[in-house]
């Protein structure tokens, strides 16, 4: 039987490990999609890993919420900028 579209993607992102049930891998990502929601919490993380850089192919981040600056705390809210991006 041939390989599902996850078992393709997963087989040909594989950085590690192997494609067991259960069992833990590493992937190489070539790309990330973040929200407004998450999107903050996945760079705080990051940032907290003590990574360097991180280097994918497109990296975009969907901000739809806090559109309006009421007072100087959305301004400093703001992320403007990653330092470990490429």
């Amino acid at each position: 039987m041939g390989q599902n579209i996850a078992q393709k993607l997963i087989g040909s992102h594989l950085a590690g490990g192997e494609t067991t049930a259960g069992s833990e891998i590493g992937l190489r990502i070539d790309q990330t999609l973040t929200q407004d929601a998450t999107g903050t919490m996945v760079m705080l993380e990051l940032e907290a890993l003590g990574l360097d850089r991180v280097r994918t192919q497109a990296s975009v981040q969907y901000v739809d919420h806090n559109l309006l600056q009421a007072d100087e705390r959305t301004a400093s809210r703001r992320v403007t900028s990653c330092p470990w991006t490429d």
